[in-house]
């Protein structure tokens, strides 16, 4: 070979190795004894140790974990053979973590014998660790819209359980309210003569009190008819504008007191509406009396009715107070939520009459919303200087599409679920309120127990585990509420049995103990207890609970 090939031929090299020393792959050569004969700048950056410590040392010592089992004497077996082979494995690094790698291995020859073997080691933990993240999103997002569903589910339950207990609470509020609302019109009526002067004032107060409640407790009914869309409706054809001047003169003495004047416009010409006049009359008392609370003395309240495109009405109703937050306008039609503070519409010069139960706005809506019809509010927001006022805007079409009239034969009131999951009515007889069976002897907490349960169901006591058998088997009832420690058989034992038996096996079973800890409550489960619940309760909680595990019954029933 001349002096110039091979002059060529070494720049060749040096060139080839300048490109091996600066390629962006680590690459490592050793002898076919394993051991390091060189290592690139990229492979000595990964490994993390200063390269001439790497020269001579074998190559078993930083290769692991390699696919399928793999050994470095496997591959290096496959090397000596003339073969090569690509594997995922671990290159240990010198801090001592570990950097997964597609390794790929191949032999340089001489003579079909083997001079050198080549590692070439591409780094993968990046996109590992990205692929890592992404999987942990995935499952943060899915426990997450498990967690939303779950939420959902509870608050959906909870709703039930709220509106039942108000629908509940509501109607056995009627029965005394009948006897005091009865007796003191019987004396403001016909005693009168009879009466001293101070006592009889009593009275009339007491009769007035009496009426305040009633109302409550009907808003408290409409409101858990409108949540559970069971608000009926009588249809009839009737005049808007009559109907609310109807409303403006029974509220004319009351505005009158602080100097508020009404303005009205409605033309004669007005098509009839088709609609519940009732409940129409509810819309627009409503909103007449919380425009004259939170109106200044000696302002003034608007009353418009207009038809617009032959198709709809449009009532507004405008007072001319502080005006309501913009933060509050969508909040407002929310059953019990009560606009701000009330000290807000208080001034030196103007006095604002406001407060109530916050009923009154989510009834206008639900009765709105069932003549298929939209509400609004109106408000450039509070301000106790300009009083920028506000507007309740209702829209009714003119044909309501509401077409289910009420029927007088159906009691609306939600009552009690009796001992087979039906829904009460309201001339069903106490017997037909739901059995709880309370098996314990701790007197204390089951008195307590029954005047916070007694309105809706019926509390039974058996004190001792034979006695709580007999009426499990006897009475059938919707609850049995189990005390662990019980004179004779105890809980656990009688739990057992219950669930054993083709005629108790699908009551509902509740341990109802103060023993609440991890092994107290799966000692409970073990023997078969649908819940526990814990001493000592709250009232509220304990209604609460007996409800939940009561729907369930129901809803599992259902889906059987």
């Amino acid at each position: 070979m001349s002096a110039p090939d091979t002059q060529r031929m070494w720049d060749d090299v040096q060139l080839l190795a300048r490109i091996v020393e600066h390629t962006p792959v680590a690459i490592i050569v050793t002898r076919t004894d394993g051991r390091i004969l060189y290592v690139n700048q990229c492979g000595g950056e990964m490994l993390k140790i200063d390269r001439p410590r790497l020269l001579g040392a074998p190559m078993s010592n930083y290769i692991t974990h390699l696919e399928g089992d793999l050994s470095w004497y496997a591959i290096h077996e496959m090397l000596m053979r003339g073969e090569s082979r690509q594997v995922t494995g671990a290159l240990v690094c010198g801090d001592g973590e570990e950097c997964v790698c597609t390794i790929k291995a191949f032999s340089i020859t001489t003579n079909d014998s083997p001079v050198a073997h080549i590692y070439m080691f591409i780094d993968e933990t990046e996109g590992l660790s990205k692929a890592e993240q992404i999987e942990s999103k995935n499952v943060e997002m899915a426990r997450m819209n498990s967690e939303l569903i779950r939420s959902n589910s509870e608050l959906k339950k909870l709703s039930e359980l709220k509106s039942s207990f108000l629908s509940i609470a509501s109607h056995e509020l009627k029965t005394p309210l009948t006897t005091i609302k009865g007796y003191s019109d019987i004396i403001i009526d016909g005693m009168r003569d009879r009466l001293d002067g101070d006592v009889l004032r009593m009275v009339e107060n007491i009769n007035r009190a009496a009426d305040r409640l009633h109302r409550v407790v009907n808003n408290i009914l409409d409101v858990t008819r409108i949540e559970q869309k069971r608000l009926r409706l009588h249809l009839e054809y009737l005049k808007l504008g009559a109907l609310a001047r109807e409303c403006i003169d029974e509220l004319t003495s009351l505005a009158a007191g602080r100097g508020i004047t009404f303005g009205f416009q409605c033309p004669e010409s007005l098509p009839d509406f088709y609609g519940d006049k009732l409940r129409l009359h509810q819309v627009f008392t409503n909103l007449l009396s919380n425009a004259i609370k939170f109106s200044p003395d000696n302002s003034s309240v608007e009353i418009g009715i207009a038809l617009e495109e032959e198709s709809q009405f449009h009532i507004v109703i405008r007072d001319h107070g502080i005006g309501i937050d913009r933060d509050e306008q969508k909040r407002i039609f929310d059953p019990f939520y009560e606009i701000g503070s009330i000290n807000r519409h208080s001034t030196g010069s103007s006095r604002f009459l406001g407060g109530g139960t916050g009923l009154g706005l989510s009834i206008v809506k639900g009765v709105v919303d069932c003549h298929g019809g939209r509400l609004w509010v109106e408000s450039d927001g509070v301000n106790k200087e300009t009083f920028p006022g506000s507007s309740f805007h209702i829209v009714l079409p003119v044909r309501s599409k509401n077409s289910l009239e009420e029927d007088e034969t159906e009691p609306l009131v939600v009552t009690a679920v009796d001992a087979e999951g039906r829904d009460g009515d309201e001339s069903s007889p106490v017997d037909a309120k739901p059995d709880i069976l309370f098996v314990d002897n701790d007197r204390e907490s089951i008195e307590i127990a029954r005047m916070v349960l007694d309105t809706a169901f019926n509390v039974i006591v058996a004190e001792s585990g034979e006695q709580g058998l007999a009426a499990a088997f006897g009475r059938h009832p919707s609850l049995i509420l189990l005390s662990p420690a019980q004179p004779g058989i105890d809980g656990f034992r009688i739990c057992k049995i219950l669930k054993s038996q083709e005629d108790t096996r699908n009551i509902p079973v509740a341990f109802f103990s103060s023993g609440a800890d991890g092994e107290d409550i799966q000692k409970y489960f073990a023997c078969g207890a649908d819940d526990c619940i814990v001493k000592p309760f709250n009232g509220g909680d304990l209604f609460e609970k007996i409800w939940r595990i009561l729907m369930k019954k129901k809803e599992d029933a259902t889906f059987k």
